[in-house]
């Protein structure tokens, strides 16, 4: 866990962040990324992405990308690329995870493709992982306002 730690501690360094690693929450599965998200304040968007299928299951790869682009860009104002060494530092840090991990977000974030997500803020764009396995979990969230 220190690996993905660090790094998550290195992408809140200056951004509205908000993030959270620890213990895997004794709650139901089908309550576990709800209770996540509440472990950090979410959600706090008008229409709760839980009760509309808007969290999305992400392979590791794609969890990968995706925390990358909320560590290392702007959701405002840079497309959705993040650099190949900040997609390899993700992808390591994802490797404190058991192979069977959950991975969720609230869109792919896919360069060249329409934006589409989920906010779970109010903020203008927000994007994030929420993982878990057998015995840990983690939240990491970024807000932005263009």
């Amino acid at each position: 866990m220190r690996t993905l730690e660090a790094l998550l501690r290195s992408y809140a360094d200056g951004a509205d962040a908000r993030w959270w690693i620890g213990k895997r929450p004794d709650v139901r599965d089908s309550q576990l990324a709800r209770a996540i998200a509440g472990l950090v304040g979410y959600p706090t968007a008008r229409s709760d992405p839980f009760e509309n299928d808007g969290i999305i299951r992400l392979d590791r790869a794609q969890a990968a990308h995706v925390l990358a682009v909320a560590g290392t860009t702007s959701l405002a104002y840079d497309p959705p690329s993040p650099s190949e060494a900040s997609l390899a530092e993700a992808k390591a840090a994802l490797k404190d995870f058991a192979g069977s991990a959950t991975f969720l977000g609230n869109g792919h974030w896919n360069p060249g493709s329409p934006l589409g997500y989920s906010p779970l803020s109010a903020a203008t764009f927000d994007c994030g992982v929420i993982g878990y396995d057998a015995d840990n979990a983690f939240i990491f969230w970024v807000e932005e306002e263009d």
